[in-house]
Formats: structure tokens, C-alpha cells, sequence
């Protein structure tokens, strides 16, 4: 029975799209670019995440989340060209102090949180993700977990395996909660319950049957009728 449920912030919880729109739009406009912001932020998420996964291969611990995306941004605005100056970085870092929750999502967390713990867990540093958590979710999480904690950015199975430890519930009775399927792939992979949040339509990765998530939803909303659905259930019988 599921008891907690550890969520992903990055594109889960927080719209990054729409909250870094501004800074991409003026480094576009500022050198006459042809590239589409929505061509610029694809570009973008993909390198960020070679940015991590370096990280990972090549074991150089947590560099820190808010450096992978302002080398993100730096690499894409090459890839088109582009070279950003010290304001358009300056925009870049603004926007990311300033990330923007999905309009559905605390209304579901609080609904949750009826029945579960809830708990932050993150690719972000932990001083960030607890203004984050403060100031922009205006959440108050059961626990916030960065992966400072073990020094590598999710998937890496120690990321879940520490969060066990920390929550201290068994991997079986924690479910993943992203958008980000990498996510839900290495919880599933340590042992834990995981509900992929597919908010863009994609597919989800090829993988062993064993490794697909126990649930897909398009929202938060969706997400917590489901498992409060699903809670009451296991109440009734028991």
C-alpha cells in the first residue's frame, strides 16, 4: 500500500516552458534569430539533460542544477548562433528564481495530502528548492530531498534509495510522481510505485514490462482522483 509520494519539481510540479519564455524570446529578438522560442526550449530540455547524464557517466558528482541549464541555455544559443551576453544570462538566472507552478497542481497537493506524505524530491540544489517550495508552489512538503544528498542527479538508483532511507518507508510503499519518464524509469527500476504525468504527449520509453510506470494521467488532477479514488477503495476493504 502506497504511503508516500515524492514528486518531481522540473516539469512536473513547475511549467519551465512558460517560465523561461521571456529570457528566450529576448535573446531571439536581440539577434534577429529565425529559431522559434518552442525550437529554442526542445533544443534546450535535450541538452540540459546531456548536461546531467555527463555528470553521472563520467562520476563528477552534482555540479548543481541551476549550472546544467545556464549551460543549457549557453549551448542552444550557439547551436543558433547566438551568443549571449551578461544581461541575457542575467534574464536566464531571474526567470529560474521565478518558476511558475501548473494551475492545477496545489490544489491537487493539497487533496493528497490527506492521505499521503509528501515529499520534494529533486535534481535541484536543496537552498533552491526550499525557495521554490516556499515562494512559488507555496507548498508545505512533508520532506524536500536534493540529490546533494547522494551527489549525483536522478536516475541514478542511489537517488531512491537514499529517499527510502531518509522518509523511512520502504522503495515499495513510495510512489515516483514526474513528467520526466528517465524519472519514473529509475524508481521503478529501485522498487518503488511510480505515475508518469505525461503533461507532453510523449512516448513513454521502451523498456522491460516490469519497468513501466503503475500509472499514467495527464495532470495533477487526474493524479490525485486516481489515488484518492484508489485509497478509499483499499480502506473499504480492509
Amino acid at each position: 500500500m502506497i504511503k508516500a509520494l515524492t514528486f518531481d519539481l522540473f516539469g512536473t510540479i513547475l511549467d519551465l516552458e512558460k517560465s523561461t519564455q521571456g529570457s528566450i524570446i529576448n535573446i531571439i529578438k536581440n539577434n534577429n534569430s529565425t529559431v522559434t522560442p518552442s525550437q529554442f526550449w526542445a533544443f534546450l530540455r535535450h541538452r540540459q539533460r546531456i548536461e546531467q547524464y555527463q555528470d553521472n557517466i563520467l562520476d563528477l558528482g552534482h555540479s548543481g542544477y541551476l549550472k546544467t541549464v545556464k549551460n543549457a541555455f549557453k549551448y542552444t544559443a550557439r547551436k543558433f548562433n547566438m551568443e549571449p551576453n551578461e544581461l541575457e544570462l542575467s534574464l536566464w538566472d531571474e526567470n529560474w528564481q521565478n518558476l511558475i507552478p501548473f494551475y492545477e497542481v496545489l490544489d491537487a497537493l493539497k487533496l493528497l495530502s490527506k492521505k499521503f506524505k509528501l515529499i520534494a524530491l529533486s535534481n535541484g540544489e536543496n537552498k533552491f528548492l526550499k525557495h521554490l517550495a516556499k515562494n512559488r508552489i507555496k507548498f508545505n512538503f512533508d520532506n524536500i530531498i536534493s540529490v546533494e544528498e547522494v551527489g549525483a542527479f536522478k536516475p541514478y538508483s542511489g537517488v531512491y534509495r537514499k529517499t527510502s532511507l531518509i522518509v523511512n518507508y520502504p522503495l515499495s510503499e513510495i510512489m515516483m510522481i514526474s513528467a520526466n519518464s528517465f524519472d519514473t524509469l529509475g524508481a521503478k527500476s529501485c522498487g518503488m510505485k511510480a505515475a508518469y504525468v505525461n503533461r507532453y504527449d510523449l512516448p513513454y520509453e521502451e523498456c522491460h514490462e516490469m519497468l513501466k510506470p503503475d500509472l499514467i494521467i495527464n495532470n495533477f488532477t487526474e493524479l490525485s482522483n486516481k489515488l484518492m479514488k484508489e485509497g478509499d477503495s483499499c480502506a473499504k476493504r480492509n
